[in-house]
């Protein structure tokens, strides 16, 4: 019998395409090639031979190894397990890093933020404007 909290919910398997958006609840992996954008609750695990084009949006995040293009957000955890290539940018609570993991990208960690509403970006420091903008003639 099956551990209830192992089962998976849905497989993209080896040798399959997917392009589009994934919405998925419980647990998800990809073997396969998947271009387009991925919103969860849940775990998602990237398989050795998967590649994904895009951007990841879930709970916890696991690559096994498959190559990664895209900016991932995950609100609680991201496992990068050799030999994966991520190529974006990680924004999580806590990252697990294994030697031999490529990545190229920045990680931001602890500081979460509504999917909906990304942070501001920020502002150079010669930008002294309270709106934003410099060069901007005054609205008086």
């Amino acid at each position: 019998m099956q551990d209830q909290d192992a089962v998976i919910h849905a497989l993209l398997g080896a040798g399959t395409r997917y392009e589009g958006k994934l919405f998925f609840e419980g647990r998800a992996r990809i073997d396969g090639d998947f271009e387009g954008e991925v919103y969860s609750e849940g775990l998602l695990v990237i398989g050795e031979e998967a590649t994904i084009r895009g951007a990841i949006r879930v709970h916890t995040l696991i690559v096994r190894g498959g190559r990664v293009e895209g900016d991932i957000h995950a609100t609680e955890l991201v496992e990068l397990h050799a030999p994966a290539h991520v190529r974006g940018d990680i924004r999580t609570q806590a990252l697990f890093m294994d030697k031999g993991v490529l990545f190229d990208g920045s990680c931001v960690m602890g500081e979460i933020f509504d999917l909906e509403d990304p942070p501001a970006p920020p502002r150079s420091a010669e930008d002294t404007s309270p709106d934003g903008y410099k060069d901007q003639p005054s609205r008086t």
